[in-house]
């Protein structure tokens, strides 16, 4: 009894409630009356626990004889609905919550990846982008070098199915990677423009949310500095280079 009284409590029944809702199951049908009786509650308290059983869907109510009765539901039925239901609320909640995740941090955090594997994991985080604009600084890292052409284009192909624009600020005029090939920059969601000669921005560089990701292509090592003031002010610096000097 005593374990299935704490299975209970983990679909939300608690207390008297339970002693109410075990005693009904025996009985199957009972009135307040009864129900008093067989569990010593209060009549009251007892009427209580039946509006939250049947709130629940695990009661039902029936009239005899212009007399309320209270039925108990099929436990492997009302028991399984009541755990869907718990399912789907989770389900629901659950991406609302992440959002929240983690946004009252007020210090910086700095999370280090390494070597490829490391590394693609780091650059699948760009596809969360939520403001869904990714800014690229590109200089002497290609990325299908160091990531794998198929990887990166695969990549190419994940942001433009989520909708999400790439500013891509280039130090070098020659560089046409593969997954750019007779394809124009709309087409794959992408805005290209060019740095000066005396311009150049290494290692690897990607802003977005309140994200900056720094990737070392010869150290085969990056970083992701999570800060809503670095980042903003990184997104800064960028929109000026991008309007202002940038072609």
């Amino acid at each position: 009894m005593e374990k299935i009284i704490k299975n209970l409590e983990k679909l939300g029944l608690a207390g008297k409630e339970i002693d109410a809702y075990l005693a009904l199951l025996k009985l199957k049908s009972a009135s307040v009356i009864q129900l008093s009786k067989a569990t010593n509650l209060k009549r009251t308290t007892v009427y209580h626990c039946l509006e939250s059983l049947i709130s629940k869907n695990l009661v039902s109510t029936v009239v005899k004889n212009d007399k309320k009765f209270y039925v108990a539901e099929d436990p492997k039925e009302a028991l399984g609905n009541l755990l869907k239901e718990k399912q789907d609320t989770v389900h629901e909640v659950v991406p609302e919550l992440k959002n929240i995740f983690g946004t009252g941090l007020s210090q910086p955090e700095i999370k280090i990846y390494r070597n490829v594997a490391g590394l693609r994991k780091l650059f699948e985080d760009l596809l969360k982008s939520q403001e869904k604009i990714d800014r690229y600084y590109l200089s002497g890292t290609l990325l299908e070098e160091l990531l794998g052409a198929e990887f990166v284009e695969n990549f190419v192909q994940k942001r433009i199915k989520l909708g999400i624009t790439s500013l891509s600020l280039r130090a070098f005029e020659k560089y046409h990677p593969q997954w750019e090939e007779n394809v124009t920059h709309s087409q794959q969601n992408r805005k290209v423009k060019f740095l000066p000669e005396q311009y150049v921005v290494s290692p690897y560089l990607a802003i977005y949310d309140d994200k900056v990701v720094v990737i070392s292509g010869q150290e085969k090592m990056g970083f992701i500095i999570q800060s809503r003031e670095f980042a903003q002010a990184q997104k800064i610096i960028f929109d000026l280079l991008w309007e202002q000097v940038a072609m």
